[in-house]
């Protein structure tokens, strides 16, 4: 018994590292050529933008962990039928306590945007961001168990709001935020993509799974 609960512990450590390389690895291949180029222009990179950046990803990849995003593991797996999970488009029709928590959740994310990138500094495409990453999540979950639901959009949505208004307050509080944030357009949407697509199109746990029996 206690055998199978460490070969259990072990299988979900390594499910674990191996999602979390699939959100770091493209990401950081598009920050060392990013590096790189910079530098050939003569231009450096600050490294706390880069620590920053870095966190903003980890936090991805909670996201990801949590929510369960569907992949292409999970098409291939169900082939015949890859539209398996639940959906709900009546507003609050799952209305309780997960609402809530799906605005914590993504209170980071309103958070994190402007602090790092300066046109996150602008609440309505903050918002609008938070609105599309939440979006990806839930139409990736179609393909697994999950469910797709309109209430974990607006709450996940609003969680965007709240924290960007947080930064504004913490700003007011202690005064001007990083200095170093990047002004490059549409960065901060690539780099959700990236993660998004490195865990959509790498993350395939079925394999390790079948390669342990």
């Amino acid at each position: 018994m206690q055998m199978k609960m460490q070969r259990r512990i072990r299988m979900i450590d390594i499910f674990k590292v191996y999602s979390l390389a699939c959100v770091f690895l493209p990401c950081v291949a598009c920050q060392i050529v990013f590096v790189f180029r910079s530098r050939r222009r003569g231009k450096g990179v600050s490294a706390v933008w880069l620590s920053w950046l870095n966190v903003f990803l980890l936090y991805l990849w909670m996201v990801f962990d949590v929510t369960g995003i569907g992949t292409m593991g999970d098409i291939m797996r169900n082939r015949d039928h890859p539209i398996i999970g639940g959906y709900n488009f009546i507003p609050f029709d799952s209305f309780g306590i997960g609402f809530f928590l799906n605005i914590i959740m993504c209170m980071p994310f309103g958070f994190l945007l402007p602090l790092i990138w300066r046109e996150g500094r602008s609440l309505v495409r903050t918002v609008l961001t938070g609105a599309a990453f939440s979006l990806m999540i839930e139409l990736t979950q179609i393909f697994n168990f999950r469910a797709t639901d309109v209430d974990d959009l607006m709450a996940n949505t609003f969680g965007a709001f709240a924290g960007y208004l947080a930064w504004k307050l913490f700003c007011v509080i202690f005064g001007e935020r990083l200095e170093d944030a990047s002004d490059r357009k549409h960065e901060a949407a690539g780099y959700i993509v990236l993660a998004m697509a490195g865990v959509f199109f790498l993350y395939n746990p079925f394999i390790i799974i079948r390669g342990m029996m």
